[in-house]
């Protein structure tokens, strides 16, 4: 009888603990980790979305939101604070990792997250909206924008008991925090240096979530990272400002050359590159830079098509569109649209200045090698009676090429010629010479 009891204590054991393994195993929590570097851009918002998504589905404790940012768009910042403010999921603004930063609207949505934690050596601060024009890049100072966004930034400090006073001079002052000073004056929450020591310093913390206070069990929680769909990616590196001032450029260029020498899929390039810097843009061209463009291009084909050469009109046509490609960076006079860091607009400016100058030169010599064919192709008339020889051998119904002065030509004759024939041309339909064999 003991042993039946036996046996059936072990058979009880073998079902029982591996299904007790199993639901410790599934309980454990797990915390998603998304970054936001570069520029806040329509990509950062889609980042957040698909961030707070995916941590519905996988019932994550919280949201680690790594940020190293120079700032960017705005709007695109006011987006991501209503995000963060409606997610029923606690999300952790973490300035991360050493010598990153989280400046202009970095900071703004730092300040909007629910727990907001720097590493050492990380910086935040610089929100003063800037704007750009021919004098370069300057700070505005205008006290209707100003009053707006210091008041905005102080309700979402105040909303995560931050303090409100320093959270303001961040743009009156354009003050700049490192983790240590910023944790003393109560704008952040936490200095951890690593992700592990973040969760484990936040375990058992109350995040009040729309009214409803959540205990946060991260001390042991697996950290899974999100990676963006392609087609985030495509957004965000399409969004890239620098890259959308290429692209137009390129483009703008290549439907040129396109036109002006067809057949090669130039201008096939070129519609596609400008299309997708629109895209990338977002349509937010300066009417400036579309006079500009529009300039450029109209010298350009009168260049081509009106004058002889490549001179006056033809560079003039460059320098239109240079200038017109340095106003295509974003433009940050509204501070509604726009914050960045003055550094990175600095960089930004020089960047397209070298890559427009490259891009011009490079298209340039492309049209005056153009232009060359084209004047010793139109000369042709004058060279009838000129002498030549076959490359391929030529029949009455089948062209071939011939060799004139170095050159290939198709070339067609009205008898059979062999290769290697010397022949006199008499005459040119469109593109194909009309040759005889030359008489003996």
């Amino acid at each position: 009888m003991k042993i039946k009891h036996l046996l059936l204590f072990l058979i009880l054991l073998i079902f029982i603990i591996p299904s007790f393994s199993f639901n410790v195993i599934a309980q454990r929590p797990n915390v998603i980790v998304a970054e936001i570097t570069d520029t806040i851009d329509q990509g950062s918002v889609e980042i957040i979305k698909e961030s707070i998504q995916k941590a519905k589905t996988e019932k994550s404790e919280a949201i680690i939101l790594l940020l190293d940012t120079p700032g960017g768009g705005l709007s695109e910042t006011f987006e991501i604070a209503d995000l963060l403010h409606n997610s029923s999921i606690p999300v952790i603004g973490y300035v991360s990792p050493k010598g990153a930063k989280a400046a202009s609207a970095g900071t703004f949505i730092l300040m909007c997250t629910h727990i907001a934690a720097m590493t050492d050596y990380t910086i935040i601060g610089s929100c003063q909206p800037i704007e750009i024009s021919i004098e370069g890049a300057k700070l505005i100072n205008d006290s209707k924008r100003i009053n707006f966004l210091v008041a905005w930034i102080q309700t979402r400090a105040e909303m995560y008991n931050r303090n409100k006073t320093i959270a303001g001079q961040f743009i009156t002052r354009n003050l700049n925090l490192n983790a240590t000073d910023a944790k003393q004056l109560g704008i952040i929450e936490y200095v951890s240096n690593s992700v592990d020591q973040l969760l484990k310093d936040i375990d058992g913390i109350q995040v009040n979530i729309s009214g409803v206070i959540t205990t946060l069990n991260t001390k042991n929680a697996k950290q899974i990272k999100y990676s963006p769909s392609i087609k985030i990616q495509i957004i965000k590196f399409i969004s890239n400002p620098v890259l959308t001032s290429l692209l137009l450029m390129l483009g703008i260029f290549a439907l040129i050359f396109g036109i002006s020498s067809p057949g090669y899929g130039a201008e096939v390039f070129g519609v596609i590159a400008i299309l997708l810097s629109l895209i990338g843009s977002g349509f937010n061209i300066s009417e400036i830079s579309i006079i500009f463009i529009i300039i450029g291009c109209v010298l350009l084909l009168i260049e081509i098509f009106a004058t002889p050469g490549f001179g006056v009109i033809g560079i003039g046509g460059i320098i239109c569109l240079v200038i017109g490609s340095i106003f295509l960076i974003p433009n940050y006079s509204t501070s509604r649209e726009w914050m960045i860091s003055m550094d990175w607009i600095n960089d930004l400016i020089i960047i397209i200045i070298a890559a427009a100058i490259l891009v011009a030169i490079f298209f340039g010599f492309l049209l005056y090698k153009v232009l060359q064919i084209r004047t010793k192709k139109s000369a042709i008339g004058t060279f009838i009676g000129e002498k030549a020889k076959t490359i391929d051998r030529l029949t009455p119904d089948k062209t071939g090429y011939i060799r004139f002065k170095g050159e290939l030509w198709q070339a067609k004759s009205e008898t059979t010629i062999e290769p290697n024939t010397k022949i006199i041309i008499i005459g040119k339909d469109e593109t194909t010479l009309i040759v005889k064999q030359k008489e003996k």
